[in-house]
Order: C-alpha cells, then sequence, then structure tokens
C-alpha cells in the first residue's frame, strides 16, 4: 500500500462526477504541486480513503457530487453522509486528513450542511472570507495553495520528506515496516503529536522489520531458502549465518571460517534489535502479524522495564539504526545480484545433535522445551526442571534443555531434576513450531 511519501505530487483524493471540471483543474493543482485523484461518487472515495489512507494528504469535496453512483445530486445528503464518514475512518485510522468543499452552488445549499471539524484547518479562510466552502473558478488557488501549505506541515510528510532516501530503502521491508518506522520518527521529531507515545510498544515491530531485511536477503539467495520454511522466518539462525557463525540447527555455515555477510556494526545492532524483542512474536510471508496473549504482553512488559527499555532514546536510536541496517542490506544485494554465485557461499555443515544421556524413562522429549518460570520463588522450566538462573530477563523465553541431573536440594525438589544456564540453550518459537 503506497503513502505520501512514495509520490511526487501531494495526494489529494477528490470526490468529483462533472467530466470537464475532471478534464482541467488537474492541470492547474499539479502546478501547485497536487495531484487530484477523482472520484464519480462517494462510495468509490469512501473505499479508497479506507483502503489508501496514509496515501491521501487533503480531501476536496464538491457538495454536488453525487453519493452513490446512481442517486440524484444533493449536497445536503452528500455533505451529510460524507462527513459523518470522515469522521469516522479519521477515529478509526487514528488520523485526521484536512478536507474542504469546492462548490459552484449557492451558500444555502452548502453552508449549513459543513460541520466545524474544519475549524481545526481551516479556521483562518472563514474568518477572512466568512465562508465555509471554496467557490469553484474563484478561489481554486487559493484552496490548492493552502492544501500545499497544510501537507508541508504535516508531520508525517515533513518526516518522510526529512528521511526521502531512507524511506525509499525502508518500502522494501513493506507498509507496516514503514508506518512503525514513521511513529517513531514522528515522535522524536514532533513530540506534541505524539503525546501518548510507548517506546516499549515498538521494539517488537523492530524485530519484525529484521525479519524483513532476512527475508530481502533469502530472495536474493544470499541467505538458504531453509530458514524461511514455511514462510516463517528462523531469525536465530538467519543472525548466525549472517555474522559467519555456524547456523547448527539447520546445518548451514557462510562461506570459509572467518567469512561473514554483515560487518561489525551491523551485527551489533541486529543484536541489539533481536534481545529486546519478544521471541514470542514474529511475521509471516504475508505479512500478518502474531498477536501476544496478555499473559505474554505482561511477561514482555516486564522484560522491557527492567532492561530500562521503556526509553524514548534508546527506541528514536534503534529506529535509526533499523533504518542503516536496510540501506546497508539493499546496497549489498545490490552488489551481489548473481544468485549462483550466492548459493556457492551455502556450505553445508553437520546438524547438530545434542547428546544427552539417558536419565530415565520419566522425562519425554516435549518436556526438554518450554519457558522459564517464577513461582513462589523459585525458578523452573515446566514441571521437571528446577532453573539456577541468574539472568532474570530470561524469564518467560523459551529454552532447549540438553543436559539435566537429579535435584537434590529439599528446597525445590518438588521439580525432579535441577539444570543450570549452561545446560540448555534460548530457543525462538520459530524453531519449535517447525519441529
Amino acid at each position: 500500500m503506497n503513502t505520501m511519501g512514495d509520490y511526487d505530487l501531494i495526494q489529494v483524493l477528490w470526490a468529483e462526477d462533472d467530466p470537464k471540471v475532471i478534464e482541467t483543474y488537474p492541470i492547474k493543482a499539479e502546478s501547485f504541486g497536487l495531484e487530484l485523484v477523482s472520484f464519480p461518487c462517494w462510495d468509490d472515495a469512501k473505499v479508497a480513503l479506507e483502503k489508501e489512507n496514509e496515501r491521501w494528504a487533503a480531501i476536496i469535496l464538491d457538495a454536488k457530487c453525487k453519493f452513490h453512483r446512481d442517486s440524484a445530486d444533493s449536497a445536503i445528503v452528500f455533505l451529510r453522509e460524507a462527513l459523518k464518514d470522515i469522521a469516522a475512518i479519521s477515529k478509526d485510522k487514528r488520523r485526521v486528513i484536512p478536507w474542504y468543499v469546492l462548490t459552484g452552488g449557492a451558500e444555502s445549499e452548502v453552508s449549513d450542511s459543513i460541520n466545524d471539524d474544519r475549524l481545526q484547518w481551516d479556521a483562518d479562510w472563514t474568518e477572512l472570507n466568512h465562508k465555509k466552502y471554496y467557490s469553484k473558478n474563484v478561489d481554486n488557488e487559493s484552496l490548492y495553495e493552502r492544501i500545499k501549505s497544510h501537507a508541508r506541515k504535516s508531520t508525517r510528510i515533513q518526516i518522510q520528506e526529512l528521511y526521502r532516501e531512507t524511506f525509499n530503502s525502508l518500502s522494501s521491508l513493506g507498509k507496516e515496516a514503514c508506518d512503525d518506522i514513521s511513529v517513531i520518527l514522528e515522535a522524536m521529531h514532533f513530540p506534541e503529536a505524539h503525546p501518548n507515545f510507548t517506546p516499549r510498544l515498538f521494539y517488537n515491530p523492530m524485530r519484525k522489520a529484521l525479519e524483513g531485511v532476512f527475508r530481502l536477503a533469502g530472495k536474493a539467495d544470499i541467505i538458504p531458502n531453509d530458514f524461511f520454511a514455511g514462510g516463517i522466518v528462523n531469525l536465530n539462525q538467519c543472525f548466525m549465518f549472517m555474522i559467519g557463525r555456524d547456523a547448527e540447527k539447520l546445518g548451514y555455515r557462510y562461506g570459509a571460517y572467518g567469512e561473514k555477510i554483515a560487518p561489525r556494526h551491523i551485527q551489533d545492532i541486529m543484536s541489539l534489535i533481536i534481545n529486546l524483542g519478544n521471541s514470542n512474536s514474529h511475521s509471516t510471508e504475508s505479512s500478518h502479524l502474531t498477536e501476544l496473549n496478555e499473559e505474554e504482553i505482561e511477561k514482555y512488559d516486564n522484560h522491557i522495564i527492567a532492561l530500562g527499555g521503556n526509553s524514548r532514546l534508546l527506541i528514536f536510536s534503534i529506529a535509526l539504526q533499523l533504518c542503516e541496517v536496510t540501506q546497508w542490506m539493499n546496497h549489498y544485494i545490490k552488489k551481489h545480484l548473481d544468485k549462483e554465485k550466492n548459493r556457492q557461499k551455502w556450505v553445508k555443515i553437520e546438524v547438530k545433535i545434542e547428546d544427552r544421556k539417558e536419565k530415565g524413562n520419566d522425562v519425554l522429549d516435549s518436556e526438554l522445551i518450554g519457558a522459564l518460570e517464577e513461582h513462589e520463588g523459585i525458578f523452573h522450566m515446566g514441571t521437571k526442571f528446577s532453573v539456577l538462573l541468574k539472568r532474570k530477563e530470561w524469564l518467560g523465553k523459551t529454552i532447549k534443555v540438553l543436559n539435566y541431573v537429579a535435584n537434590t536440594n529439599p528446597k525445590t525438589n518438588k521439580y525432579p531434576y535441577f539444570i543450570r544456564e549452561q545446560d540448555f540453550e534460548l530457543l525462538d518459537e520459530i524453531e519449535i513450531g517447525s519441529k
């Protein structure tokens, strides 16, 4: 889905059904940097407003336009229904788009139907001209100039203009990533526009956007297809492959020992984003995002707060660093377009198989994987394992037990076995689901 920043001209949704007007007005508007995109009835315009909401910088309504394609002209009905729909969509999308009434009709036909919502952006027009609307063939240029001025003041447009090159690169990750980073940068540059901005809500979106970076590498055959089984990114293994480490669980390494794709600063940025994100939240190829339940959200919130991660400065810096990673990845791909050569760097290694001694038949393989928890002051995993846990930030993380011993501590022996941090490995939920 396109946003305002994807177009050279400012995009204006225009409800107008007069063919002669549709043919001539856009020519003049273009000289003001506007593209008037016409719709012959409000039904069609409403669909475009809902589906491409981020595209539009302004709305122009011809009061004599049709409400339905087959309905008779009625300024009262058209304006009443259109303005009601605009208000509802603005509330749903949490984004106000300035709208203006441009009409050739008499004042008595339209004024009473124009509500006061427009005073948020257009009050000075009424103060100067003593009317709520713009007259066709009289006020056109004034309207175009005002739309242009208002659009320049839009925080979203200003951000996308300020970071134009960056957003050109980010577009490769999709709309969700662009929108999330836009909100973060708006909160940084225009804090008054986002008074309730909550940093910790954006670490997961940044993690998902990083998965998008790995997807780009996968489509270029820089990372093997096995890392994206079922359309889901194996984030941990992608990271290991990119930094030249053995991706043991999938049986790959990049190139010869010592070779790697990501330079050190990119490696450090990716590591930070992965560690601050919740491993129970990831994207799929279709960009449908996994929703966390209330218990997962609470655990993650506590985790982030414990790390001091509710800092505006931290999430601002991470958003900018993710932009750097994306630009670097796009540049790397342009330099490595030969997929056959890329595949030659896929070195197969032995898949890691844990060497675990038999401890008896009371521990099922399914019980070796689970989340770290705390109850009554005891750290544990499932009902079988007491855990000596020093890194409290790992609570809620999913682990796989590699080794364990009998638990001889009378205070915790309700759990029959004991493990330390070196006896397990952290897992992404992705790896669990693929087994």
